[in-house]
């Protein structure tokens, strides 16, 4: 087995315990939440994007502060190519996490089940992540990475909610994947300063993400900056992920004045 495999084997089994329990201790909005949540990721798998859809607005329905709720419905709104309502979803999970939920807690009780509950829902999307099979190196890649910030989320989360006289939820930097995600809406929309401020708000977050820095260099080849197309390239496959030769060539044949 490939060791990036066998590390992300071992880091899925070994919190399967501490998952049930807090899956336990989870409030009921939150359980029903995370069910549809989970029904969600099934729809994506088999791009049943009208389910996938439905299924993670239920979701939100049961718990509205649920970020990666609003993150995956994004995603399946992607599918679906509705990219204005994409983006209206993204925006609107960066909203949450920039605001740790706005969330004011009068007992350390209240705050500690609804850190419970936010830990239930990054388990749930962590599960459901590495049932996602990757397509190749570069999605791997990607998926790895996703992974490894969704478990330093959960610790972090843990560390919050054991801490004994903080009763409320702080706001968190926003996860890479969100922008990222935004910034490929806004591209497909054809907004491409504003995908451009969205990949840059990615690659200032976490440079090892080299989907995002694949993108940039799609869009500066569709906006004919070449030489910063090549640079993120590079910046692409030195993080290990897997870039299109096709991609490659058409830089390059630009560059050197084709069409």
């Amino acid at each position: 087995m490939h060791l990036a495999a066998l590390a992300l084997v071992i880091a899925t089994v070994i919190p399967v315990a501490a998952s049930q329990q807090t899956a336990h201790n989870a409030s009921a909005a939150a359980q029903a939440a995370n069910k549809h949540y989970a029904q969600g990721w099934s729809a994506v798998r088999a791009e049943s994007w009208d389910d996938a859809v439905r299924e993670f607005q239920d979701a939100i329905d049961n718990d509205p502060k649920f970020a990666l709720a609003y993150y995956s419905l994004g995603r399946a709104h992607m599918g679906r190519r509705d990219f204005a309502k994409a983006i209206a979803a993204y925006t609107k999970c960066r909203e949450i996490l920039n605001s740790g939920g706005g969330e004011q807690f009068s007992t350390q009780m209240e705050a500690r089940q609804r850190l419970t509950d936010r830990i239930f829902e990054y388990q749930t999307a962590l599960n459901q992540a590495t049932n996602l099979a990757p397509a190749g190196k570069g999605t791997s890649q990607s998926q790895s990475l996703y992974v490894r910030e969704l478990q330093a989320k959960i610790s972090r989360l843990e560390q919050a909610r054991d801490r004994k006289n903080d009763v409320s939820i702080e706001s968190a930097e926003v996860p890479y994947f969100v922008p990222m995600a935004l910034g490929a809406a806004y591209f497909r929309s054809g907004q491409f300063e504003d995908a451009e401020r969205e990949y840059k708000e990615a690659v200032a977050t976490n440079a090892g993400s080299g989907e995002t820095h694949n993108n940039l260099a799609v869009l500066y080849l569709t906006t004919g900056r070449f030489d910063a197309a090549d640079m993120e390239v590079r910046a692409a496959e030195k993080s290990g992920f897997r870039v299109a030769e096709a991609l490659k060539g058409d830089i390059k044949r630009r560059k050197a004045g084709g069409s």
